[in-house]
C-alpha cells in the first residue's frame, strides 16, 4: 500500500492579473510565510505585460519586445527571459519539512511537478511530451559553465513540457533554508490564459491537488530517490 496524504495543509491562491514587477513582488511577500505544518501555497496568476528574468540572467532583452527596463522583473528562481501576456503563471511555495532528508532530490521534484501539470494539460485536451535533455552548457578553460543569457521558451531543458517542437511549460526552482519556490510559465497557443486559469482551478479542485501530492511523495530507495537526475535543474 502506498503512502497516504501528506500531513500538512494546502492553500490555493488564484490571483488577479498584474504587471511583471507587481507579480514578482507578490511572490517575495508570500515565500517567507511558508512555515512547518503548511504543505504548500500554490498561486495561479497572469502577468499582463512585461518580462521576467532569472536571478542569474546576464543577457539583453530584444529591442523588438518593446520593453522599458522598468517593465522587466527579476525572478527569485533562475532560468531565461520570458515575455509575458499570453501565458498562465504558477508559483508553488513548499516547506522543506515535508521532505525527509533522503527525499531532497530537487531536480527530480521539478520533473515530477511537471508530470502533474502534464496530466492537467491532457485533461483539457493538450497532450504533451517531456523533454529529456539537461540544459546546455558551454566550456571555458575545461570547466562547465551555465548559459545565463537564454530565452526560456526557445531553450527546453530536462523536465519541460513540449507540444511537437514547441515548449509550452518551463519553470525554475529556488531552494531556501526554510522552503522551496517553484515558478513556472505555461503558454498554449489555442487557449487564452484566463481560460486556462479557470480550467486549472476546476482540475485542481477535482483531482489536481491529489496529483500534486503524489508528485511530492518521491519514493526513497536504499540509494536515495529513484529516478533520473539532472543536477543543474535546481537553480534554473
Amino acid at each position: 500500500m502506498g503512502p497516504g496524504p501528506l500531513p500538512h495543509r494546502w492553500i490555493l491562491l488564484v490571483d488577479k492579473a498584474g504587471s511583471s514587477v507587481e507579480q514578482m513582488a507578490r511572490d517575495r511577500e508570500i515565500w517567507p510565510l511558508v512555515r512547518p505544518g503548511l504543505r504548500g501555497i500554490l498561486r495561479v496568476y497572469r502577468i499582463s505585460g512585461g518580462a521576467t528574468v532569472g536571478r542569474t540572467w546576464s543577457g539583453a532583452i530584444p529591442p523588438d519586445w518593446g520593453l522599458s527596463p522598468q517593465s522587466v522583473a527579476i525572478r527569485q528562481t533562475g532560468g531565461g527571459a520570458v515575455l509575458h501576456g499570453q501565458d498562465l503563471c504558477f508559483s508553488l511555495f513548499l516547506s522543506r519539512d515535508i521532505f525527509p532528508p533522503g527525499a531532497r532530490n530537487w531536480p527530480l521534484l521539478y520533473e515530477r511537478l511537471h508530470a502533474a501539470f502534464a496530466e492537467f494539460l491532457l485533461w483539457c485536451g493538450h497532450p504533451t511530451v517531456t523533454h529529456s535533455q539537461c540544459s546546455p552548457r558551454t566550456s571555458a578553460g575545461g570547466e562547465s559553465k551555465r548559459v545565463n543569457s537564454s530565452f526560456c521558451f526557445s531553450e527546453p531543458v530536462r523536465g519541460d513540457l513540449m507540444v511537437g517542437e514547441s515548449k509550452v511549460l518551463g519553470g525554475a526552482l529556488a531552494i531556501g533554508r526554510g522552503g522551496i519556490l517553484y515558478q513556472g510559465s505555461l503558454q498554449i497557443q489555442e487557449r487564452k490564459p484566463d481560460v486556462l486559469s479557470c480550467l486549472f482551478e476546476e482540475w485542481y479542485r477535482s483531482m489536481g491537488r491529489e496529483r500534486i501530492d503524489r508528485s511530492l511523495l518521491m519514493e526513497v530507495g536504499p540509494h536515495g530517490i529513484v529516478g533520473p537526475i539532472c543536477q543543474d535543474r535546481a537553480e534554473r
